[in-house]
């Protein structure tokens, strides 16, 4: 197997004990399944900053529009410290090479998407708010793919989320040496299946990208920093059945008149069936993957597809 991709993890899903109630939240997703496919970075923004457990619940307030992280018992502020801690560590996360990050659900510090706020004197908080430290490191790194926990237990999400985590993983790779217009345009035509599949319009207007900024006379480390970021950009809607089967059955055409009239017929009917939501989507995919193999057809464009999550991981007998 090469080299794991890492993703940095709230620490409290993988069974550390670090929650203000002294618990873990373990997600066996996360600890029993893709443990083997990744490298899982712990981490837990609270005891960064050196709060003890147990502790005091600390919540997101907006007083006079100022947004802070305050300790409700005795009101201690923790604001400051989480801002500074977050800019360090968000910095450190992105030179460790990690290709994603899972945040914990319903957090102050690492809550994605509807984190409770309260406002002033109001008793009742609103449920809009996004934690402090999950705040800065999407504003600093908007190329990195990030889920929020809850959504795991959603098979179609979860493997969205591994696909577009792959498809950063390979995007550090062939930048690893620095990059060059060659590079850029190699990366572009080797994964043009993998964005058809998942953000169709992206794929055209990340070519257009390329070309406009070359003009340009930019730099290629910025172009191909500002392609990561707009690719990810479009990948965040998750994708639609009718879209992969339409490009399984793009690649289906590369090798379909090799094959017999019932082996068409079958390739056929799997895709078929995953479209209307019978089969699995490793249904389809294992098959055409035997016959890339078959045909010894190396085409890293067609390969990057096929194997945007790898196919042994059992999630995808569940998409």
């Amino acid at each position: 197997m090469s080299e794991r991709p890492k993703i940095a993890v709230s620490a409290c899903l993988i069974g550390q004990k670090v929650r203000h109630n002294g618990d873990a939240a373990e997600s066996r997703v996360l600890t029993t399944e893709w443990a083997n496919y990744l490298k899982i970075l712990p981490i837990c923004p609270e005891i960064g900053i050196g709060m003890e457990v147990p502790r005091s619940k600390i919540r997101l307030t907006k007083i006079d529009g100022k947004l802070g992280l305050v300790n409700p018992d005795d009101g201690e502020e923790f604001t400051n410290k989480m801002l500074s801690y977050a800019e360090i560590q968000s910095d450190l996360l992105a030179s460790e090479g990690i290709c994603g990050f899972v945040f914990n659900n319903d957090s102050a510090s690492c809550g994605l998407e509807s984190v409770n706020v309260y406002h002033d004197d109001n008793p009742t908080p609103t449920q809009n708010g996004r934690g402090l430290f999950a705040m800065v490191f999407t504003s600093l790194n908007p190329h990195i793919p990030v889920i929020n926990e809850a959504r795991l237990s959603d098979p179609r999400q979860a493997e969205h989320f591994l696909a577009r985590v792959h498809f950063f993983n390979e995007w550090k790779k062939s930048g690893q040496k620095g990059w060059d217009a060659g590079k850029i345009m190699r990366f572009h035509n080797e994964n043009k299946l993998f964005l058809l599949s998942r953000a169709p319009l992206m794929k055209r207007l990340l070519g257009r990208l390329i070309a406009t900024r070359f003009d340009d006379g930019i730099h290629p480390e910025n172009v191909a920093l500002e392609y990561i970021t707009e690719a990810q950009k479009g990948l965040q809607t998750l994708t639609k059945n009718g879209r992969i089967a339409h490009t399984m059955e793009r690649v289906f055409g590369r090798f379909s008149n090799q094959l017999s009239k019932v082996e068409r017929q079958e390739v056929v009917k799997l895709i078929h069936g995953f479209r209307e939501g019978v089969l699995p989507r490793s249904a389809p995919l294992d098959m055409l993957n035997q016959y890339l193999t078959r045909y010894n057809m190396d085409d890293k464009n067609l390969n990057r597809f096929i194997t945007s999550v790898p196919l042994e991981m059992e999630l995808m007998a569940n998409v």
